[in-house]
Order: C-alpha cells, then sequence, then structure tokens
C-alpha cells in the first residue's frame, strides 16, 4: 500500500494579493517505509533547534522567513534545516513525488467555470493511480493507494472527498481511478513528518513558478515521478505555462 501526502502552497482565490499560481504536491511512500524519513527529520529539530520542545512542525515557508512557531529562532539554524530537509528529500529511498501547478489567470481564461482545485486534485490523483498501476506491472502484485490531507481545513477536505467519489465513479478527464482506494483521508498535519515533506515539496515547486526561485526544486526535481527523462510527476495547467526547469 502506498499512501499519498498531500500539501499545498499558493491559494485557489481571485482576491488582490493571492498568488498567481495553485500547487498541490504529492509525496508519496510505502507504508512500511515512513520511519526512517521521520527519524531523519526529528534529528534535523535534535540538532538545529534543541530548545524547541519535544516536536516542532515544519512548514517551509515559516522556517524561511521566522515566522509562528520559528519566530525569534537564530536564521543560521533555520536556514541550515531547510537545506537539510531537502537533502532527506532528495536521498530518500522509496520516496516519489507529484505535482500539479495551475496558473490560475491562464487557467480561469481559458476554462470559464472550472474550479482551479478541481482540476489540480484531478490532475494529482491521475498520476498517482498512474503511478500505482505501473508499479502494479513491474511488480505483477495487486497495488493500492491512498490518499491523506491535512485536516487544518474543513472546507476543502469536505470538497476532495465529494472530488474522490466523483473520480472513483466515472475516472477523471484522463483515465479512470483504478488503484486509488474510495475514501481520502484527514490528520493533523503537526503529527507527520511525511506531511510536512509534502509541504517543503509544494513550497519548492512554488517558489519556482510565484519567483523564479529554483534554489529548492533543483534539489529534489529528480524525486518527482519519471520513466527515464519522461517526467510525468510534475505537471502545469495550462500546458503553456509550464515553466521549463534544467536540473
Amino acid at each position: 500500500m502506498h499512501i499519498l501526502y498531500v500539501d499545498e502552497s499558493g491559494d485557489g482565490g481571485t482576491a488582490a494579493g493571492s498568488s498567481h499560481h495553485l500547487v498541490l504536491c504529492g509525496a508519496a511512500m510505502h507504508e512500511g517505509q515512513w520511519r526512517g524519513l521521520t527519524k531523519q527529520l526529528d534529528e534535523i529539530q535534535a540538532r538545529n533547534f534543541p530548545t524547541a520542545g519535544a516536536f516542532l512542525e515544519f512548514h517551509a515557508s515559516e522556517m524561511r522567513t521566522g515566522a509562528r512557531s520559528f519566530r525569534g529562532l537564530p536564521r543560521p539554524a533555520r536556514d541550515q534545516s531547510i537545506r537539510e530537509v531537502y537533502e532527506v528529500i532528495s536521498r530518500a529511498r522509496g520516496l516519489t513525488l507529484f505535482s500539479a501547478i495551475v496558473d490560475k489567470a491562464a487557467f480561469r481564461a481559458r476554462y470559464v467555470g472550472v474550479d482551479v482545485y478541481r482540476n489540480a486534485f484531478e490532475s494529482l490523483s491521475t498520476m498517482f493511480d498512474l503511478f500505482l498501476q505501473r508499479k502494479q506491472r513491474e511488480s505483477e502484485r495487486v497495488g493500492r493507494g491512498i490518499v491523506v490531507f491535512d485536516e487544518a481545513r474543513p472546507s476543502l477536505s469536505r470538497e476532495i472527498r465529494r472530488l474522490l467519489a466523483e473520480f472513483q465513479a466515472s475516472g477523471t478527464r484522463w483515465a479512470p481511478l483504478g488503484c486509488i482506494i474510495e475514501t481520502a483521508f484527514f490528520f493533523d498535519s503537526r503529527s507527520s513528518r511525511l506531511m510536512q515533506i509534502a509541504d517543503f515539496a509544494a513550497y519548492a515547486v512554488y517558489r519556482w513558478y510565484e519567483h523564479g526561485d529554483d534554489s529548492f526544486l533543483k534539489t529534489i526535481q529528480h524525486k518527482f515521478d519519471h520513466q527515464g527523462r519522461r517526467v510525468h510527476g510534475l505537471k502545469c495547467y495550462p500546458l503553456e505555462s509550464t515553466k521549463a526547469h534544467s536540473k
């Protein structure tokens, strides 16, 4: 069983000051492999923030800017921790990343009335299901997956459940969903280092698309689902808004 931990960066809004892009990102790992990653992130906390308490929730944007839990914590320790988390992601065996990016203005101009969250989650679900199908063919064993979201946004949680049920029943625009089980799960990101890895992955993609900053993405780009040079796990909508990135 593979678990896809999903987080977002940017927002889906249209108000002044909202982001230009919405990024949904998923970090997939087999159910039996998460302990090693959790241990490594716990060690980063212990090494760089020894006085921060028992468990410090890692959020890339907050760590970078010194916001919320990271307010008052030294900048060198925060910068070092960010580098170390991205290195952990880069080296992690069995970890596969997926991301759906929506250029909101261009998307809404082309697809009038289509919700950006719907499109992003539909794309992410399709990418994950096709990955599971490929794993199933390679191993000749039944492969299944579940999708896990942060429970911090109840209204989005209800919409995700509704969308996944719809995609299970009638498929996505691109393919039927045959390997993702029929409901999404939600829990508090404060208790999951894997959800925090999804946050860091989403932030890396967001920094590239929103600000042209590839300093984080270049470290983990090879972790997005791919076969040879063909990248399956990094899609932008509409397609002409895709920003080419060289490793």
